[in-house]
């Protein structure tokens, strides 16, 4: 029974991800090279149950891992399910996220274009990940007892080295932000750490959530160590320092454009920390997380508890790859669409400091069969007119600037429905991909998920969005401020865009950043749009939700499943 003195019940728990495989790759960097010969550091998963006093429930959790997919979250539903109501567990209740950690393995997405560097799915690790955050979802509903919530934020201190923007030049594109110097690149994020903790009747901590955007990539990809970097060293002083049993979840909130290695000028001769071992440089960056963290749970008051008592949650599936933005997103431009997932040029060039891509010649040959392509492209279309002519001009409508390299909706490398007639040595993961296709392991589509989760998970006067990739500094602030807008009538007074949520599809970047086409621009998969879109979808879902549960109208679309024939063809045993 609930005690009626406490809003909340609430339980924390974490299991390890247990693996034996070695000489697999990590996920993240994209580099064939990048293979597990040992291990730094375990991995997690970690998992909160919230329950309010009418017994509804709500699970945020959160895996040491590059990215979270439907069919992994699917499957662990499924487990769940199995001992359990489903009224509990189930795609609403539940969120679960990746911290991002780029040392970790992969092989274990349904979706062939994550597994080409691994190479190939590979069942022990998805299984592993799946028994992982079953297991401490399970354990934090089975240990949930009366608890207070408290939620606050607070500022690192600008001489603190915690993250830097990547992308200067996109980030100054946009019109809502005062352009900055090289020298200022840590100024051009978001240096907020949001926090919200949860302790037992006596006082005691049950442990912490708290999101803070950086990507987990102080270690680099020339790395052979399984790490759970800088998010994972920061969960592991929190816990200790909060004491036994305690659970410390460091969640995401704007990392695409942010990184915790010296960008620009600001910090000369820093790299990727104060440290030569770059281990080091990850617990360090870890540190300065967690003394952030510990800094806002010395300063909770009462006055910052969560005492509305109301839990709610709505899912839907939205397909990103053809969405109309609105047109107040589009200065009153009718008829701007998103289009099917394109990787451009850049996406294969890498993040220069976090990680860098293809080698330059590779690059350089890419872009020249790329424009190649494209001037085929469009001469093709013109002859054939008619919808050939109308579906080309509308991809590159949507996609323009980025030189497109892989159509990866539809599985065209270059233009090209079969990869067997480029050259094998150029990459190993081209190799792959060749010798996938000739085992009929690419017949279905899409490479990618185009089919994406848009959920929103309040918790009180807390609000959770959990959008399914990575969000930059600026998009993701207009995303908030429109949520927040949106809610606030409810008595939402937190909004929190809790990112690398239910699935991963990409990055986010505004229509200005898109133009730059960096790295980010060119992950933006689903063009220039791809934020609007966003927007526009995220809004009519939390218009629904301010209303009543039985006066929603809420219409999903279908996310792409692969048949077990496909699977079993993309499977290394």
């Amino acid at each position: 029974m609930v005690n009626i003195a406490y809003t909340w019940l609430v339980g924390a728990a974490r299991c390890e991800i247990v693996f034996s495989e070695t000489g697999i790759g990590m996920m993240g960097y994209g580099r064939s090279d990048n293979i597990i010969k040992g291990r730094a550091t375990p991995l997690f998963s970690r998992a909160f149950c919230f329950v309010n006093q009418e017994g509804q429930a709500s699970f945020f959790a959160q895996a040491e891992l590059c990215m979270i997919f439907p069919e992994v979250k699917r499957a662990v539903i499924e487990r769940l399910q199995i001992e359990h109501d489903k009224s509990v567990f189930n795609d609403k209740t539940v969120m679960i996220t990746s911290q991002h950690t780029h040392s970790a393995p992969g092989g274990f997405s349904h979706f062939p274009f994550y597994n080409f560097s691994v190479p190939g799915f590979r069942p022990e690790i998805f299984n592993a990940v799946v028994s992982s955050l079953a297991e401490a979802i399970q354990q934090s509903w089975q240990r949930r007892q009366p608890a207070t919530l408290k939620f606050t934020h607070g500022d690192f201190a600008e001489d603190q080295h915690v993250a830097f923007n990547r992308s200067l030049p996109a980030y100054n594109r946009n019109s809502d932000v005062s352009p900055l110097s090289t020298s200022e690149t840590h100024r051009a994020i978001e240096r907020t750490m949001w926090l919200l903790k949860a302790e037992t009747a006596d006082g005691k901590a049950i442990g912490q959530i708290n999101w803070f955007g950086v990507h987990p990539t102080s270690v680099g990809n020339r790395n052979t160590l399984v790490s759970y970097d800088n998010k994972g060293y920061a969960a592991e002083a929190v816990e200790q320092a909060l004491g036994p049993d305690t659970v410390a979840i460091f969640a995401q909130q704007f990392a695409g454009d942010v990184s915790p290695n010296a960008q620009g000028k600001g910090v000369p001769g820093w790299g990727r920390g104060p440290h030569k071992d770059e281990h080091e440089n990850a617990r360090f960056n870890g540190n300065l997380q967690a003394t952030q963290a510990l800094k806002l749970i010395n300063q909770l008051e009462a006055e910052h508890q969560l005492s509305d008592g109301t839990i709610d949650s709505e899912l839907i599936y939205r397909d990103l790859s053809n969405c109309e933005s609105d047109e107040d997103f589009t200065d009153g431009i009718k008829g701007e669409r998103t289009s099917a997932a394109c990787h451009g040029l850049p996406f294969f060039g890498g993040s220069p400091v976090d990680g860098p891509g293809a080698p330059a010649p590779v690059l350089l040959l890419l872009k020249g069969l790329a424009h190649i392509w494209r001037w085929r492209e469009w001469r093709n279309a013109r002859q054939q007119g008619g919808e050939q002519l109308t579906a080309v001009q509308a991809k590159y409508k949507a996609q323009s600037p980025k030189l497109i390299v892989s159509e990866s909706a539809i599985g065209r490398l270059l233009g090209l429905d079969s990869v067997q007639g480029l050259p094998s040595s150029l990459d190993p993961i081209l190799k792959e991909m060749q010798q996938q296709e000739r085992a009929g392991a690419l017949i279905e589509k899409p490479w990618v998920p185009g089919v994406l989760p848009l959920h929103f998970m309040r918790i009180g006067e807390l609000a959770l969005i959990g959008f399914p990739g990575e969000i930059t500094t600026q998009s993701g602030r207009q995303l908030r401020a429109l949520c927040q807008q949106i809610l606030s009538p409810l008595g939402v007074h937190h909004v929190v865009i809790s990112s690398y949520a239910n699935a991963y599809f990409g990055y986010c970047t505004t229509p200005a950043e898109y133009e730059e086409q960096l790295y980010e621009g060119g992950h933006t998969t689903f063009g220039k749009q791809t934020h609007n879109a966003f927007r526009t979808e995220y809004r009519k879902l939390l218009c629904e939700c301010i209303k009543s549960p039985a006066q929603r109208l809420l219409n999903s679309d279908q996310p792409e499943t692969f048949s077990a024939e496909t699977l079993a063809k993309r499977s290394v045993i």
